[in-house]
């Protein structure tokens, strides 16, 4: 599993928009503009990144992936002193 924190600024409002439904459909918004994306694998990422090249065109450069390692993660909290949650790999259905 990989997690990476991905934020974003794009004035264009419906690009936003699109982004936003985008990153929705895949991740847990954190902020207004940063998501938690959690992928099973490289390729699960280099379709999202498609997809996002996809609506934004040139300003890709407005759109930033941060990987989290697994030190990093359990190494974070939010300001009132909760973990950053962390995902399972799998789910048993």
């Amino acid at each position: 599993m990989m997690t990476y924190v991905v934020c974003y600024d794009i004035e264009d409002d419906r690009e936003r928009l699109r982004v936003a439904r985008c990153l929705e459909s895949i991740g847990e918004r954190v902020q207004y503009s940063v998501f938690e994306v959690h992928l099973r694998n490289a390729s699960e990422l280099n379709r999202l990144q498609t997809a996002l090249k996809a609506i934004v065109g040139n300003n890709s450069q407005d759109i930033r992936f941060y990987r989290l390692t697994a030190d990093a993660l359990a190494a974070s909290a939010c300001l009132n002193g909760d973990p950053v949650a962390i995902k399972p790999a799998f789910i048993v259905i």
